[in-house]
């Protein structure tokens, strides 16, 4: 019998996935873990591994995180670009819709010095796109993550695409949603309805596009890597 689990391929091989993993630094290991037991919403483990090599490979100059939550994430994408470019300048623009999570992400990107790699942006995403182009009318982001409110995911992707430079790649985070829109014939729980039902249309809308190439993965709580086709 098909169910859904909190884990999309199986308890045992999630274990052995998470059993390799090392966190960048020492703060940023003790900070996942004061996460996971609030719990603040944070990528998983497998994900962070899946995403540092995907890092290595393409080296982008710059993040755009649709997203922010405790600010976690954003410091490992800072730290990553900072393990192979010398740039002292800003390389994660991070933009949050809650008011309450930005606060607490300026502070911990203070507290772990972690300030002169990552600006935040309060507001939904196309605000902050805004408001980053009012700071940099030309900026364009080799690498974009979205991982906010799932059932706005197409309209995330519509707006990052417009500030997407010529080689970049799109990534959003949680699209198979604990396997809920692989049930297509199960109706989810009302608590998750709205998301299951908008990752299925979102999922099925990205791969039907003739104008990009993408593939979705069941790393984490499952990713989609999308790339224009030019």
């Amino acid at each position: 019998m098909r169910h859904v689990t909190k884990d999309i391929t199986n308890e045992a091989v999630t274990d052995y996935l998470t059993s390799f993993y090392r966190p960048l630094s020492s703060e940023l290991g003790e900070f996942r873990i004061q996460c996971e037991e609030e719990p603040v919403p944070i990528i998983l483990r497998e994900t962070e591994d899946f995403l540092s090599t995907f890092m290595d490979v393409i080296k982008p100059g710059n993040v755009l995180e649709i997203g922010t939550a405790a600010g976690y994430s954003a410091m490992f994408f800072a730290e990553k670009i900072r393990s192979f470019s010398d740039s002292d300048q800003p390389v994660v623009f991070t933009v949050e819709k809650d008011e309450e999570m930005h606060l607490r992400a300026l502070r911990e990107i203070d507290r772990l010095d972690y300030s002169p790699y990552i600006r935040c942006y309060l507001g939904d995403c196309e605000e902050g796109i805004s408001k980053i182009r009012e700071d940099d009318s030309s900026m364009k982001f080799d690498m974009v993550f979205i991982d906010a409110a799932k059932s706005n995911y197409k309209r995330f992707l519509d707006a990052c695409l417009k500030v997407l430079s010529d080689e970049g790649i799109i990534i959003c985070d949680d699209t198979l949603f604990q396997g809920r829109p692989a049930l297509e014939d199960e109706i989810p729980p009302r608590k998750h309805r709205t998301n299951t039902l908008a990752l299925r249309e979102f999922n099925s809308a990205v791969k039907n596009d003739p104008g990009l190439s993408s593939t979705l993965i069941a790393v984490g709580n499952g990713l989609t890597i999308i790339k224009p086709i030019k």
